[in-house]
């Protein structure tokens, strides 16, 4: 990415930030992913849920890999014949290449065909395999997947209101259904740490992933003091600023202790994500961060504001010929509904953005562009398939019979509604 984006991208920022820090508003209870699980046995068990020792939270996002896609027969210039084995579709971009079995669907291609949305947006997750789920958005889409990451095949934890909690293996669990959690008192797995972190970038406030993993208040900060090992529950931290050779740690009490040593508190430290509602997550590498304040949540804090049915993807693309398209949008030939996260780098920040926050993009060189999110926010981000020329392609269903392919480099503009 060239400097004058990233200037650019920079003093977006400042005036994102100069107007006002990003605040959430409603019901604490509200941000904890809260349901049931019904076992192959028929069992059930009702109660706050937790994605093994990792997902607790709406905000959270569920990954895994696409089982097929429906959109690949729209190929453009796509050919097919019939062989032996079946038929072969090949792409003449030469980006990817994908076969189909009489037998089976057998999809294959160089780049992975990753699924991403937040727990936020989903109704439910059957177990279909040892590795494999049906997942149902909350507008009663299913959506087949498979691997490609840890939240297949893992444990489900849940706090029962009458047993307590559970770690259900994931071979004994027929269904996950997700509800809203009431209002009266739930037991939880704990406060959330939230909290504003300070960059180089400018300040973000939101709910905080230290080191992409502690993301509770009794979760524990791991370090080496002068004196010995420390390990500091995030509940008794005011603050911690990075030092020269790890971070200085402020508690509420106003004693002060600088550790070093470990990847929570030095340079291999993987990153600190910040969960910022109307916007998405940004993942700070250690080189950026300086600083995080430890704030208190709100009991009237409301997550469910920011989840809503899914809907396709709709907008109007504008080519570079100056011709408009407007319909049914289905992005990078995979992304269909505005549940699903737009990925891109800037100076290695990494945004995952909601596609129901932008609210348009525009393709600036080879390798990235501009996105304009429905709060105002611009951001210049590129380096990875959503946001390059990387990018499958878009069509523009027009209407149930006609649709149109274009190509990333052919594209001046999407606008979404």
């Amino acid at each position: 990415m060239d400097r004058l984006a990233k200037n650019l991208l920079f003093f977006f920022l400042f005036i994102q930030l100069f107007f006002g820090s990003f605040s959430v508003l409603g019901q604490t209870y509200s941000c904890y992913l809260y349901g049931s699980i019904t076992t192959i046995d028929g069992d059930m068990y009702k109660g706050a849920i937790r994605w093994d020792d990792e997902e607790v939270f709406l905000t959270d996002v569920f990954n895994a890999d696409k089982e097929e896609n429906p959109y690949l027969k729209y190929f453009p210039e796509s050919k097919i014949k019939n062989n032996e084995e079946g038929y072969s579709r090949k792409r003449t971009w030469d980006r990817f290449e994908v076969t189909i079995n009489d037998e089976r669907r057998n999809l294959s291609s160089v780049y992975d065909r990753k699924f991403q949305c937040r727990f936020g947006d989903i109704k439910s997750i059957s177990v279909t395999g040892s590795e494999s789920v049906s997942l149902e958005l909350k507008n009663g889409k299913y959506i087949n997947l498979s691997g490609g990451s840890n939240d297949v095949g893992t444990k489900v934890w849940i706090i029962d209101q009458e047993l307590g909690l559970l770690k259900i293996d994931w071979d004994r669990i027929d269904i996950v259904n997700f509800e809203t959690t009431p209002t009266d008192h739930v037991e939880t797995f704990g406060e959330p740490i939230y909290g504003k972190i300070t960059t180089t970038k400018g300040e973000f406030t939101g709910f905080i992933q230290w080191d992409h993993d502690e993301r509770l208040l009794g979760d524990k900060l791991d370090g080496r003091s002068r004196d010995g090992d420390v390990s500091i529950s995030f509940d008794k931290i005011k603050k911690i600023e990075k030092t020269e050779n790890g971070s200085l740690i402020t508690l509420h009490s106003e004693r002060q202790f600088e550790l070093t040593g470990e990847n929570d508190v030095n340079k291999y430290n993987r990153g600190i994500i910040v969960s910022i509602p109307n916007v998405g997550r940004v993942d700070f590498p250690w080189s950026h961060f300086l600083s995080l304040e430890i704030l208190p949540l709100s009991k009237n804090t409301d997550c469910l504001s920011e989840f809503r049915i899914s809907q396709r993807l709709f907008g109007t693309l504008v080519t570079k010929e100056g011709k408009s398209y407007k319909g049914v949008i289905v992005y990078d030939l995979d992304e269909a509904m505005d549940s699903e996260i737009l990925n891109g780098l800037n100076d290695k920040l990494e945004f995952a953005i909601p596609f129901r926050n932008i609210g348009s993009i525009k393709p600036m060189a080879y390798n990235y562009c501009l996105v304009e999110l429905k709060n105002g926010m611009k951001l210049y981000l590129g380096d990875q398939t959503d946001v390059s020329n990387k990018n499958a392609g878009v069509i523009i269903f027009v209407n149930e019979d006609e649709y149109q392919n274009f190509k990333w480099e052919d594209i001046e503009r999407i606008d979404f509604m």
